[in-house]
C-alpha cells in the first residue's frame, strides 16, 4: 500500500519505465484501488504529472500518458547535444574543486549501482544520471543554459532512458561519465564537449533502437551506424 505522498513517485516511475505506455488511460479508480489510497492523492499526483508533461488530462475522458513520436525524441536529443556539449566545454574551464569531487562521487556511485542487481537499480541509475548532467551544467556557470537544458532533459520525451538500456548500454554510460569527468578535471574543454556530445548521441541511438524495436521501418537491417565509445573506438 502506497502512502498518499508516494503516489506521484510511483506513477512517475511507472510512466518513465514504460509500465504505463504512451497513450495509456490512467483511471483514478483503478490506481486508487491498486495503491490502496483514496482518489484525492491520485488526482493530485495526476495534476503534478500533467505539469511535468508526462500526462495529458482531457475533459470528460480523464488522464492519459503523454504520447510522443520518433521525431520528438530526435529533436530533444539533438537540442540537448548542442546545449550540453557547450555546458561540458564551459564546465572544464569554470568548475570548482568541490564540483569535481561531486562528479567523481556520482560516477563511482553509478558504477556501484550498475554492478548491483537491486530492484531499484534502473530507477537509481536514472536519478544518478540526472544529478550528473545537472552538475555539469551547474559547473558551466551559465544560468540561462542551465534552465533551458534541464527543462529539455526533464521532458517526457527522454525521461526513463535507462529503463530501455541493455547492460552493455549501462556500462558504456558509466564509462562516458568517467571520461567526461576526467576531461573536466584536466580542463580539456574541447575533449569534454566532444565526449558529452558523443554520449548523448549514443543515448539517443540506444533509446530509439529499443523504444521502436517493434517498428522495423525505423531501423532497416544493415543500416545501423557503429556506436561511438568513450575511448574513441567503435563498437
Amino acid at each position: 500500500m502506497a502512502k498518499p505522498r508516494d503516489v506521484y513517485e510511483v506513477l512517475r516511475t511507472r510512466i518513465i519505465s514504460g509500465d504505463h505506455g504512451p497513450g495509456s488511460h490512467l483511471a483514478e479508480e483503478v490506481i486508487s484501488e491498486d495503491l490502496g489510497v483514496s482518489r484525492t492523492p491520485v488526482r493530485t499526483a495526476l495534476r503534478r504529472l500533467a505539469d511535468d508533461g508526462l500526462v495529458t488530462i482531457e475533459p470528460h475522458r480523464g488522464a492519459f500518458v503523454a504520447e510522443y513520436t520518433r521525431a520528438d525524441i530526435d529533436e530533444v536529443f539533438e537540442l540537448r547535444q548542442i546545449l550540453e556539449e557547450r555546458g561540458a566545454r564551459l564546465a572544464a574551464s569554470r568548475r570548482t574543486d568541490a564540483q569535481l569531487r561531486k562528479m567523481d562521487r556520482l560516477v563511482n556511485e553509478m558504477a556501484v549501482i550498475a554492478a548491483g542487481r537491486k530492484p531499484s537499480r534502473l530507477d537509481d541509475l536514472h536519478h544518478n544520471n540526472k544529478h550528473f548532467h545537472e552538475l555539469v551544467l551547474e559547473a558551466a556557470s551559465s544560468p540561462r543554459q542551465f534552465r533551458i537544458a534541464t527543462s529539455l532533459a526533464q521532458t517526457s520525451v527522454t525521461l526513463g532512458t535507462f529503463f530501455y538500456y541493455s547492460d552493455e548500454d549501462i556500462d558504456r554510460s558509466v564509462e562516458f561519465h568517467r571520461a567526461i569527468t576526467h576531461a573536466i578535471r584536466l580542463r580539456q574543454s574541447q575533449v569534454a564537449g566532444s565526449l558529452m556530445s558523443a554520449h548523448l548521441a549514443v543515448a539517443q541511438h540506444s533509446f530509439v533502437s529499443q523504444r521502436f524495436s517493434d517498428q522495423s521501418e525505423e531501423h532497416p537491417a544493415g543500416n545501423t551506424a557503429p556506436t561511438p565509445r568513450p575511448d574513441g573506438l567503435q563498437s
